[in-house]
């Protein structure tokens, strides 16, 4: 390998490193989530609100993590029972 494609592999592992500190964590909407359970905006602020779903609030805005959603799911999946 020679010095110039050994500073570019240099480089690149240095750019991998750096974005791997810096990734931003997937996230919905409010609107998104709500719309991900089929309820209204307002019903998904007050599971949020009530520690139901946990969320970031960034100013008046919420965010939700994917997995979150996923979890509320499952913790109130209840098979069998129409």
């Amino acid at each position: 390998m020679g010095n110039e494609e050994l500073a570019i592999a240099i480089g690149d592992r240095i750019a991998e490193r750096i974005e791997a500190r810096f990734s931003v964590m997937p996230t919905l909407t409010l609107d998104q989530a709500a719309e991900t359970l089929g309820i209204s905006n307002e019903k998904m602020r007050q599971l949020c609100n009530a520690g139901k779903i946990p969320f970031i609030r960034i100013d008046k805005f919420y965010r939700i993590k994917p997995a979150d959603i996923n979890r509320y799911l499952e913790q109130n999946y209840h098979p069998g029972k129409m």
